[in-house]
């Protein structure tokens, strides 16, 4: 059958070569044209100049992961069910503008024989034949000459360094101009073939490895053991990409927290706190979970009760209300509310609102007549970039010029600092509200606890926004401002001895991994349960 194509003999270096540049010049035609329309070159902007190299960055990164894949014997099967499905895909971002993600392979995998048969249309089936299956069909046929085994090794492993260079002297000149075009448009990413469909099968993988986990019930016999009969009343604010170095109290260079310093020493401010994660989907369920940040495994504990499953057994009324995008699945089993959907004009533009949305509905919550213990979960969207401007109204403006821009590294250090410096005094008057709110209920032992998921990178070293490994992640992105209020009855009535707390607030480390244990003393609960640390409960390190 292949007798036609016997003449093609290639090295296995040149035929990884051809076969990346057929990848990035021909099947990711939607991925530039997608780029092209969201950031056109202009020879008179030297920011744009990026976009002359993603042909080439995409390119030698074809090179590296086709390398790898190229196993002997393998790749005759791995490489043409790449080119195939690949081609089938580009048809639908061309014309359809489909992005691939995990979602849309869920939509594939769902589809009826009958909807697919509709799919079948002359022009898609020709598409597939002559874009995928003929370069399937010569790349099978293809002879391949590999060298000794040594220097086909040494060979491959020269042919990856050099690309890797290639992309690293990019990244040299171009780095904060992707870090930014690819991080205020993230949908660009799921054009990019194969890494689309590999990335998205991976994450479906890895779902349904999660689903398949058994549901772990934990500290089943949770109950409280409260000395008084106040109402205990705890106010939690999950705070989103605020870094600690721009926290006022922390003693920055400006005073970006003034209400909470006017408060002096009721707040309790700690200065060493680090993030388990450098991105929200990380961070939020590890701060809930009863893993510490070195244990933390993100499958096993979405199928394991965390501190709010914990509370809410024990008899304690519970509401999530979110301001973000989601609660990365730690409110799934407690009453849960997404002001995002309110759509309120005095505080909600292009699918976002500010923060202080969300105090009516803590209102609500705190004006129940319900004398039960009572948590709240008030999960910001704080400091989130890169549309830092929008983040705070006039009134908060405090620092100027200002980036009134998506596009943040066409700012000055300057601009983007005032810009992200104003949503931290925006956070400073939201928790102020919240503990306005908290303060005069004399019969109440009531808490506000705030603190953010993550930090922020803000052009330091070339590096914006977050989500770098944790492993080489600049500080700013993994420490992050923390603070406590307590009422007077909590002062007056609990165990503890809060000079200590304060003196521990400037001078002990801690992290995310302090806060499912410290819930445990502010709720008043029982402490001889298997969960429990109370080495990591911030507050029984100074119990009286």
């Amino acid at each position: 059958m292949f007798s036609i194509f016997k003449r093609f003999s290639l090295s296995s270096t040149q035929l990884v070569i051809i076969l990346s540049l057929y990848f990035a010049t021909i099947l990711n035609y939607a991925f530039y044209r997608e780029v092209i329309s969201l950031q056109s070159f202009n020879v008179n902007l030297p920011e744009t100049y990026f976009v002359l190299t993603i042909p080439l960055v995409l390119f030698c990164a074809l090179i590296i992961v086709i390398q790898i894949l190229s196993l002997p014997i393998l790749h005759k099967v791995i490489i043409p069910f790449l080119l195939i499905i690949s081609s089938a895909i580009s048809y639908n971002e061309i014309f359809f503008s489909i992005f691939f993600d995990k979602d849309m392979l869920d939509n594939v995998l769902q589809t009826n024989t009958a909807e697919s048969m509709r799919m079948m249309t002359t022009s898609y089936i020709s598409w597939i034949v002559i874009l995928g299956i003929i370069p399937s069909l010569l790349y099978i046929a293809t002879k391949v000459k590999y060298k000794s085994f040594l220097r086909e090794i040494m060979t491959r492993i020269a042919t990856i360094l050099l690309s890797m260079l290639i992309i690293l002297g990019v990244a040299k000149f171009f780095y904060q101009d992707y870090a930014s075009f690819f991080r205020n448009n993230k949908n660009v990413a799921h054009l990019i073939l194969p890494s689309n469909f590999v990335a998205s099968s991976i994450k479906k993988i890895r779902h349904l490895q999660r689903e398949n986990i058994p549901y772990t019930q934990i500290d089943v016999d949770a109950q409280q053991e409260k000395p008084d009969n106040y109402r205990h009343v705890t106010v939690l604010i999950v705070g989103e990409t605020t870094r600690a170095q721009n926290w006022g109290l922390n003693g920055y260079k400006r005073q970006t927290t003034p209400l909470l310093a006017k408060r002096g020493e009721e707040i309790f401010n700690f200065s060493k706190v680090s993030s388990c994660g450098t991105a929200t989907a990380i961070s939020v369920p590890c701060m809930f979970s009863a893993f510490t940040r070195e244990n933390y495994d993100a499958a096993k504990a979405a199928k394991q009760d965390n501190i709010l499953d914990i509370l809410q057994r024990s008899n304690i009324d519970l509401m999530w209300i979110d301001n973000n995008s989601d609660c990365k699945g730690v409110c799934e089993r407690i009453p849960n509310k997404t002001v995002i959907n309110l759509n309120l004009p005095e505080f909600c533009r292009n699918g976002e609102c500010l923060d202080n949305i969300m105090l009516p509905e803590l209102d609500k919550v705190l004006d129940e007549q319900n004398e039960k213990d009572l948590v709240v979960i008030l999960h910001t969207i704080g400091s989130h970039g890169p549309t830092y401007y929008e983040r705070y109204t006039k009134e908060y403006r405090h620092f100027e010029p200002t980036c009134d821009t998506n596009e943040i590294n066409r700012c000055n250090d300057q601009q983007l600092v005032n810009t992200y410096d104003n949503t931290i005094v925006y956070q400073d008057q939201f928790i102020d509200k919240v503990i306005q709110r908290l303060e005069n209920k004399d019969n109440w032992e009531s808490a506000v606890f705030y603190v953010s998921d993550h930090g922020e990178s803000l052009g330091e070293s070339g590096i914006y926004l977050h989500g770098a490994p944790y492993s080489i992640a600049p500080d700013y992105q993994t420490k992050v401002p923390m603070i406590m209020w307590f009422s007077k009855a909590f002062l007056k009535n609990e165990p503890f001895d809060f000079e200590c707390l304060r003196e521990n607030s400037q001078k002990q480390n801690y992290s995310h991994d302090n806060l499912f244990h410290t819930m445990f003393s502010l709720m008043d609960m029982d402490t001889d349960l298997g969960s429990y640390n109370v080495h990591l409960d911030i507050l029984a390190q100074c119990k009286k």
